[in-house]
Formats: C-alpha cells, sequence, structure tokens
C-alpha cells in the first residue's frame, strides 16, 4: 500500500460525507426488523435530507451523499435532489449488510446492485463505495477486490482502529492506494488521530455528537498538521433528535442517541469554519486513471 497526502491550496482537502439511511437502519441489533419488513415503519428522511441540504447550500458546501440502495430505489427523487444540488452520489450497500457476516459472494452481489440501482436513477457512474459500520476487517481484505471489481473507484470502509461492526487497526491513517487484480483502489479512511498511543476519532457519528468543538478543533488541527485530510460522516437521523427509538441495550442507545441534539450546530460550526469537498474530489488526487466519466 502506497501512502501519499493531499494537499489544496496549502492545506489538506476536507471531506463532508453523509450516509443516507433511516431511524430504523441501525446494525447488528435483534430490535431491528429484516428488510422485507422496512417498508411498513415511518421514513423520516425527508425531513432530514431537506434540513441537511438547506445547511450545505447556506454555505455553498458540496458534499458526498453515501446512499443505501434500498432507500434510493424507494426514494428517487430525493437522490436526485441531492444530485441536482451539485453533491457527489455514491454507495452505501443494497441492503445495509456486514460484509464479515454475510461472506464474500452475497457482499459482491449487494454493492453490485446497489451500484446499478444508483447509476440507474442519477444517469452517471457511482465511483464511491462505504460499507456499513465501516465493516472492513482484517480477515476480510477481499472486499477491497470486489469493490474495485464492481467498478468502484474509491473506497472509504476502513476504521483504522478498533471498533465493534469492523477496523483495521494496523491500516494506514491516511489516504492510499490498494493494489486488486482489477486495478488500483483509492482507499480513504475514516480520520483518527493519535493520543497517548492510541488512535481516537472525534469526526462523525456517536464521536462527533459526544465531543466537545474544542477537542474536534484540537483533532482536526492535528489532522492538517499531519497532511491528512478531515473526512467526516453523519446519519440523517442524527439531526432528528425527536425519531423513534429502538430498544437497544444501554451501552447501544448511548452510542446512538446521545447528544443528538447537538450534531447539527456542529455541523453549522464546521460549514463556518472549514473548506469541504466532494470525496470523488479527493480521491481523483490518488488516482492513476483519470476521474471516471458520465455514462
Amino acid at each position: 500500500m502506497k501512502t501519499t497526502n493531499a494537499i489544496a491550496n496549502g492545506k489538506p482537502y476536507s471531506c463532508f460525507t453523509v450516509d443516507v439511511e433511516d431511524w430504523f437502519h441501525i446494525l447488528d441489533s435483534d430490535a431491528v426488523t429484516n428488510i422485507e419488513c422496512w417498508s411498513s415503519l415511518e421514513s423520516r428522511v425527508e425531513k432530514n435530507l431537506d434540513k441537511l441540504l438547506n445547511l450545505l447550500d447556506s454555505f455553498s458546501v458540496k458534499v458526498t451523499f453515501f446512499w443505501l440502495g434500498w432507500l434510493a430505489e424507494r426514494r428517487r427523487d430525493l437522490v436526485r435532489q441531492c444530485q441536482n444540488a451539485g453533491h457527489e452520489i455514491a454507495s452505501h450497500s443494497y441492503g445495509h449488510i456486514l460484509a464479515y457476516k454475510v461472506g464474500q459472494k452475497a457482499f459482491t452481489e449487494d454493492i453490485c446492485k446497489a451500484k446499478a440501482v444508483l447509476e440507474n436513477i442519477i444517469g452517471e457512474k457511482v465511483a464511491g463505495f462505504r460499507a456499513a459500520g465501516f465493516s472492513t476487517k482484517d480477515n476480510t481484505q477481499w472486499t477491497f477486490e470486489e469493490i474495485r471489481a464492481a467498478g468502484y473507484i474509491y473506497d472509504s470502509s476502513v476504521f483504522p482502529a478498533n471498533r465493534g461492526h469492523g477496523g483495521m487497526p494496523q491500516s494506514p491513517l491516511g489516504p492510499h492506494i490498494v493494489k486488486t487484480k482489477s486495478g488500483d483502489l483509492v482507499e480513504l479512511p475514516q480520520s483518527m488521530v493519535e493520543l497517548a498511543g492510541r488512535r481516537i476519532s472525534f469526526f462523525g457519528g456517536g464521536y462527533l455528537r459526544l465531543s466537545p468543538k474544542w477537542l474536534i478543533k484540537w483533532g482536526i488541527k492535528k489532522l492538517h498538521n499531519a497532511g491528512r485530510p478531515l473526512i467526516v460522516y453523519v446519519h440523517p437521523r442524527e439531526i432528528d433528535p425527536n425519531h423513534p427509538q429502538l430498544p437497544l441495550p444501554l451501552s447501544r442507545r448511548f452510542k446512538c442517541y446521545v447528544n443528538l441534539k447537538s450534531t447539527l450546530p456542529k455541523l453549522e460550526w464546521l460549514c463556518h469554519n472549514y473548506t469541504f469537498c466532494t470525496m470523488r474530489e479527493i480521491a481523483s488526487c490518488y488516482m492513476t486513471s483519470p476521474v471516471v466519466p458520465h455514462i
């Protein structure tokens, strides 16, 4: 693996990403109904996407929306709304599956289906993929081969530390190239900083909600001083403090539902203080071939 740094105007890029799924798409819990029952549940994604799109428009920020294929198939209008606003559309799998649970064949079928669904909606090639829960692990590195073989140009599935749903604690902290039989795959891992010998994130999901602004600011400065990009991620449900809550165990409730009211103000603060680009733009700095063209 080759590790490099991308710098724009003397500063590393920053990327704002949204994993587009609904409130009931919590991973690995018996409290979550199976995919056949999802259509019977109340959807709150439209209202939350409207809030996010209005926020981004007010700061002229363009971001990457990693769409769950199942949801995109049912809300094509919202996918096109994101696209028409100038944002990148990328894939977050079709059925929100964990690669290490379903195995190589089912994973491949899922990511190919997701890509086809999204490209049919937007009329463009989808360049990027992010696995549900950053679920790439050391013993599932076949995911990189399958992601590239499916036609994706970059991946953002690596959490370079220990994690409940995956994690690759020995993976490079910055963007790097993964060599596959189908060609180079640009890996854009979740942003991490090292503190007292440990890798820690303050930049997405529960990590962003639980971290105070001063700590997030410190982490961003440390990232940029090291020449690594900031990659922020959020789910639409995280800006919706009143969304239905699943009967999860106490530890999972804490991770999923604590500090929801802090998410939108922190995103506003980030948009005000930092310059963001899409994941496709940063990936293009590492590609050995031109950015994939439109259909």
